[in-house]
């Protein structure tokens, strides 16, 4: 049925016209809304990369790729620096953009540090310098095109040459 023949429906026989174009009005709104529910809206590209800390693979921890909208990639790294982007809900690979990144390495990520069945982890203390804890404050970035993307390397080093308290 095509909208005029429905408004015309719902107007005759005594009914009241707003009324009728407002219930119509809202049920357009919820159709159109729900029509979308699930789908990725956004073009994702596969992205590896492997994380160097002061010349060496950083061993462990998490790579995050802000998005504009919607869920962060992310990554766990492996023991040999390396890694592979993911987007909750949506898939491997991250939006089609140019995107900040933040790097975390904290005590408790250590694989080989585990703790109790039951027992919270606790993060501890930074294994690497806070400023790339943070999109605002890492310096880091990746250029993500659509289709195959090159491994990035992002470098991490000591901000004032000392190494970090452990």
């Amino acid at each position: 049925m095509q909208i005029s023949s429905a408004i015309t429906e719902l107007c005759r026989g005594g009914r009241s016209c707003p009324i009728a174009l407002c219930l119509l009005a809202l049920l357009l709104a919820i159709g159109m809304s729900a029509a979308g529910c699930g789908k990725r809206r956004r073009q994702l590209a596969p992205l590896t990369g492997k994380v160097i800390y002061n010349g060496k693979p950083l061993r462990f921890g998490s790579v995050v790729i802000e998005h504009k909208y919607g869920q962060p990639a992310t990554a766990v790294i492996q023991p040999d620096g390396t890694f592979v982007m993911a987007t909750r809900g949506e898939g491997e690979g991250t939006a089609v953009a140019r995107s900040r990144v933040r790097i975390a390495c904290y005590e408790g990520q250590d694989p080989a540090k585990k703790t109790a069945p039951g027992q919270p982890t606790v993060l501890g203390k930074s294994l690497i310098p806070e400023k790339y804890t943070s999109f605002e404050t890492s310096g880091l970035t990746v250029d993500v095109r659509s289709g195959t993307n090159e491994p990035v390397v992002l470098n991490l080093t000591e901000t004032d040459g000392s190494p970090p308290e452990r």
